[in-house]
């Protein structure tokens, strides 16, 4: 999200009376890439990038793409092979991916409605699927870009019309929601196959932290370097409309105050409790909580991590706030947090 936060800052800082930006797309990738289907970056009217797939080694090949687009004022498809050992996008780079690109103009001052789209959806902490057909075959029905925007809520947009594959996509959006997972819709259409990525696009990860001690700072900087939405309680604030993507964290090194936190927090939606201090610490909270008639519940216990924060030799509030986020970006992405090195298969999840 904050990389679509950062393309649409770019846009919108963009002349009316200027040139055309490229918006580009990742539709589909075979192999191993450092971004996955559904990134984006942009190239502005004066050649410039905003966002980023993390390889570079090709950026400024698509910065010449996107003069063409601009001059032909239409969307078209770029592949890249990274697999060969030879040729301009094999030797030396190191990459062992295949990616197909969607280059998109940009109409100058506008900003491309499935990045409002997905803002908005952020904004009302909802999760969206984006539809996207980057292959049309040769069916004059199909508009290369065309798109179907859906958020969990219902709320509907983009422009795909009435024409072939409209309840294929919708149907394929609504179960990628339903199944919090992105995908790809292959259908046979007049001249071929149309290909559609469909992409789960989850609210960003919100970080409530009840605390105002030196290590409160750097926590709050670091998660909000990640895009995510982050809110400090002030001294006697009580955290509200939490949700199952919120991290709630309890540091405020005061006994009474961490108790009545936790009271609030552990029977609420909120997906992810940490509480800043040892074992011993937290037990007696427990047992506090206990006594007052408001003791955790199995299902509730099973969400609190104490002590907060991954195993990584944190001594100073900087690093204590490294393991608490790389903590939570595990727990919300489904990982362990264990070495790289140790895990089998794919590093990545991908559709």
């Amino acid at each position: 999200m904050k990389e679509t936060r950062e393309i649409a800052a770019a846009l919108g800082g963009l002349p009316a009376g200027g040139g055309a930006a490229v918006l580009v797309t990742l539709v589909k990738l075979a192999g191993s890439a450092y971004s996955g289907p559904g990134a984006r970056m942009v190239v502005l009217p004066t050649g410039t990038i905003a966002g980023t797939f993390g390889a570079a080694c090709f950026e400024q090949d698509l910065v010449g793409h996107a003069e063409k687009v601009r001059a032909s004022g239409a969307a078209t498809t770029v592949s890249y092979d990274l697999t060969a050992d030879d040729g301009p996008w094999g030797l030396g780079m190191g990459c062992r991916g295949k990616l197909d690109l969607l280059l998109e103009p940009v109409t100058p001052g506008t900003t491309p409605e499935v990045l409002t789209f997905l803002i908005e959806a952020a904004r009302a902490r909802q999760a969206a699927a984006v539809a996207t057909v980057f292959r049309t075959g040769d069916d004059p029905m199909l508009v290369l870009g065309e798109r179907l925007l859906l958020r969990a809520d219902g709320v509907a947009g983009g422009d795909f019309g009435s024409g072939p594959l409209r309840t294929e996509v919708k149907a394929a959006a609504r179960a990628a929601l339903k199944k919090k997972k992105s995908g790809f819709l292959v259908q046979p259409v007049a001249g071929g196959e149309a290909e559609v990525l469909v992409e789960y696009v989850p609210p960003p990860i919100a970080l409530v932290a009840g605390g105002a001690g030196r290590d409160t700072a750097p926590l709050a900087r670091l998660a909000g370097e990640l895009g995510w939405d982050v809110r400090l309680l002030g001294k006697d604030e009580m955290p509200k409309v939490l949700d199952p993507r919120t991290a709630a964290v309890v540091m405020s090194h005061h006994l009474e105050r961490d108790t009545a936190l936790l009271a609030a927090l552990l029977p609420s939606p909120c997906g992810y409790v940490g509480v800043l201090g040892s074992h011993a610490r937290t037990s007696e909270i427990m047992a506090e909580l206990g006594r007052r008639g408001q003791a955790p519940t199995k299902r509730q216990l099973a969400r609190l991590h104490s002590p907060v924060g991954l195993d990584v030799g944190a001594e100073t509030p900087g690093e204590v706030a490294l393991s608490i986020v790389a903590e939570i970006q595990a727990f919300f992405a489904g990982r362990r947090g264990g070495a790289l090195r140790k895990r089998k298969g794919s590093i990545h999840d991908r559709p």
